[in-house]
Formats: structure tokens, sequence, C-alpha cells
């Protein structure tokens, strides 16, 4: 109930930007949709700007225009809502696309997960965040920071991943690297 109050009050303040951190968290499916038509309406005739911190991706799917996609406190994919669920490009986007639950396929119910676990803040990685997670981890990755960088696509967007370089584009090259980079690491 408190929850509702409080976006309401924010929303009859008729803002030039809202920031809305997981306002449907919680709520039923009945009150998330009407808290999800309320802010439409207010960025359609108000024309305010809404910024959406959500773990949903429904709701992204739903609400957004650009989307901004953040694993362990960067942004590792930015782009426009359609190209992002049309095609996704960095190893984190693509995994928690994969996520998401399909009732079009009834016999495998089995929901995909990321395996490993997120970086400590107090102790992120040399290299890339994402790292000792993603299938397609190369050496360099241990070692260098991605950039977020545009890449090659009809619309705007731009991945923090050394993935879609031209040099590194051989991905039995880059799963070797992976596999000598541990051992080093170990050793």
């Amino acid at each position: 109930m408190r929850q509702r109050v409080m976006i309401a009050m924010a929303l009859s303040c008729k803002p030039k930007l809202l920031i809305a951190d997981e306002p449907t968290t919680a709520l039923d499916v009945t009150i998330q949709a009407q808290i999800l038509k309320l802010m439409k309406k207010l960025r359609d005739e108000s024309n305010t700007a809404i910024i959406l911190i959500t773990h949903d991706l429904g709701v992204v799917a739903e609400m957004a225009d650009k989307v901004a996609v953040m694993y362990a406190g960067q942004v590792v994919e930015e782009t426009d809502v359609y190209t992002l669920f049309d095609n996704p490009k960095h190893p984190y986007t693509l995994g928690l696309m994969k996520s998401i639950p399909h009732i079009t396929n009834p016999d495998d119910m089995r929901l995909n997960s990321i395996p490993g676990s997120v970086p400590s803040a107090r102790n992120m990685p040399k290299g890339c965040r994402f790292y000792d997670r993603c299938p397609h981890a190369m050496k360099r990755c241990l070692a260098e920071k991605p950039e977020l960088k545009p890449i090659e696509d009809k619309q705007a967007h731009s991945i923090r991943c050394f993935l879609y370089e031209e040099e590194e584009k051989d991905y039995e090259k880059k799963h070797a690297e992976k596999q000598h980079a541990e051992k080093e690491v170990s050793s």
C-alpha cells in the first residue's frame, strides 16, 4: 500500500523527470498494470522523462524506449528497446534473455540461469567484471577493462565487450585463451 501511495504522490506533482526504482516490485499483476498505465499516461500527457530501474524485462519491454543493461555497477549494453530484445549482443544481456520463461515450449519448463557468482563490490576484478561468468571470455578480458563502445549496427548500440572487436572473432582461440588464463591465475 505504501508503495502505491508514494508512486501516486510522485505522479501527482507532474514532474519533468521521474526516477522509478523497482516501482512494481512485490505488486500483484493487476496493480502493476495500473501503475505502469499511470506512468505511461504521465509520460505521454505531461512529456515527463522516466528513468526506470528494474530487473523485470517484461516491464522494460512495455515501458522503455532506450535501455542500459547494467552488471556489477557498470553499463554493459545500451541501445533502444527493440534492438535489445531483437539483437542483444553482450554475453550478460544474452544470458538475461535466455532466462525469460517461454510458454511456447511446455516440455522445457526449466529456467536458464547464468552460471557463477557476481563479483564482490569490495573486490572487483582487474579486467571485465563478467569474466568469470562469460562463456566467451578471453585472456584479454582477465587483464583489461573493456570500454563501452558503439558497435556496427543500424541503431545506436554500444557494448562493453571485446567479443565484437575485429581481431577477436575466432571463438575457438578465445575459448582456449580463457582456459590457459585460468590455469595461469590458479598457479
